[in-house]
């Protein structure tokens, strides 16, 4: 087993400075941590969630030691959710994630350390845009929330954590604007004399301890949600920041050694045959009867030139004077739906707005005509997709996209040399990845078949 020492050296120096005296050494602290989905699967996943660690580490180094950690944690909840929770919860009962802690009662007592972690929700959702104003809007509105819970649970000391990841690859839309986020979170607690948790930092030093033994390991179950080792560097990231060194080491030398270990031994398959596609986004698509798509309101100049197998990757004005960028997509694995061929995930090339839409496109040669079968899906856990599908220019399917248990498949055949696959993909909210992947009629990877995400001549005659 090879030494964790560097990365032991480098997790302890992106924690805060130590803090004169631990806040931790008083019996029957009190911690109220105030998030998203993370928090409630953060005290609600018995003995893997970042609070179970929290203890555990706690515990380790200060045996006697018998903390309270509340857990307030709410589902898809932003900063602007969180303030509409709180002001409702001070004259009615309000339940989140985790059923046992209600918050009227739980914001009601005292605390000794107030640890929130949000923005992820205001990303994902998204409830907040990347320009300047809609970003400093979030900023005072995070403010906000700090008042109004400091008012009502008085806690002797505050705490942000940085918002975590939302994909894996540092250069996405969504963790750009991340990192523009955790900014604003660093400037608040700055100004104002509170502690900076460096969640963000510490989930991308593990991933990247990760990856060095496991080219496929992962911090999260979904791209967005931490996973075991995930939890553990959100734990060791708000300890650090929390002045507990000691306590972040216990979790990176002992308990994270289990997770490489585990990772040592696990099989490292081949990658799968790469399906590069052409993706399209920022398109203004609002054709939304609140779940219903409305696909006829929505045709673009676009859609025309894909039925009349001409270019439709070029100079085309689809309103306003407005042109697609069209970029070069491979499925990976830090996107939704990995490396799995005929993954699409728009958060590659896209900070999507509410209602965008978008197109992506791919060449296959066929040595001969031959029948296929085109599946499709998604691997999203939020959100609605509506898909239209086209094969050299004939449309083949248009609906509502669904997960892989309930899988589109469409029969139908590959022409001799190369064929045109285009979709379209409209998006409501929330997350915005299809799977448009081509196999036998057995279901089977055909393995004599060329990908391309370069325009190539359409089939003459093609119907």
């Amino acid at each position: 087993m090879r030494s964790l020492s560097i990365h032991l050296i480098a997790l302890v120096l992106l924690s805060t400075p130590c803090l004169a005296g631990s806040l931790f050494k008083q019996d029957n602290v009190r911690v109220v941590f105030v998030g998203d989905s993370i928090t409630g699967q953060g005290g609600g996943w018995i003995n893997t969630g970042f609070v179970f660690q929290i203890s555990k580490a706690l515990q380790e180094i200060y045996p006697d030691l018998q903390p309270e950690l509340v857990p307030l944690g709410g589902s898809g909840s932003g900063v602007q959710s969180w303030l509409n929770h709180e002001k409702k919860s001070r004259e009615e009962k309000r339940l989140l994630d985790i059923k046992k802690f209600e918050l009227k009662e739980n914001l009601s007592k005292p605390a000794d350390i107030l640890v929130i972690m949000l923005g992820m929700n205001d990303v994902l959702a998204p409830y907040v845009g990347e320009d300047e104003t809609s970003l400093k809007k979030w900023q005072g509105d995070y403010l906000s929330l700090i008042t109004a819970l400091r008012a009502r649970i008085h806690p002797k000391t505050i705490a942000l954590a940085t918002i975590s990841m939302d994909t894996e690859d540092p250069e996405s839309a969504k963790n750009l604007l991340i990192k523009k986020m955790n900014q604003l979170i660093r400037e608040l607690a700055d100004k104002h004399q509170f502690l900076t948790l460096p969640v963000n930092a510490s989930v991308w030093d593990v991933l990247k301890q990760g990856r060095q033994i496991n080219p496929r390991f992962h911090v999260t179950n979904d791209f967005v949600h931490p996973n075991l080792a995930g939890h553990i560097a959100v734990a060791a990231g708000m300890l650090n920041g929390l002045g507990e060194s000691k306590a972040a080491a216990f979790l990176q030398n002992e308990v994270l050694n289990e997770v490489w270990q585990a990772q040592e031994k696990k099989e490292k398959p081949s990658p799968p045959v790469s399906t590069p596609w052409l993706l399209a986004a920022k398109l203004p698509q609002p054709f939304w009867e609140q779940y219903k798509f409305q696909a006829d309101q929505a045709r673009t100049p676009i859609d025309k030139a894909i039925e009349a197998n001409a270019d439709f990757t070029g100079a085309i004005d689809i309103g306003d004077g407005q042109q697609l960028d069209w970029k070069e997509y491979i499925p990976n694995i830090n996107y939704t739906g990995e490396d799995q061929p005929g993954s699409a995930d728009f958060s590659a090339i896209t900070h999507a707005k509410l209602f965008e839409g978008g197109y992506g496109a791919q060449w296959i040669k066929s040595p001969a005509a031959s029948p296929v079968q085109i599946t499709l899906s998604t691997d999203i856990f939020a959100g609605n997709i509506h898909l239209t599908l086209w094969l050299n220019g004939k449309q083949l399917h248009q609906g509502m996209l669904k997960k892989k248990s309930s899988a589109t498949t469409i029969n139908t055949t590959l022409q001799k040399g190369w064929n045109t696959l285009v979709f379209k993909a409209n998006h409501r909210a929330w997350q915005w990845q299809v799977v448009v992947a081509v196999t036998s009629p057995e279901g089977e990877m055909i393995h004599n078949l060329e990908y391309s995400a370069s325009p190539q001549p359409p089939i003459t005659g093609a119907e």
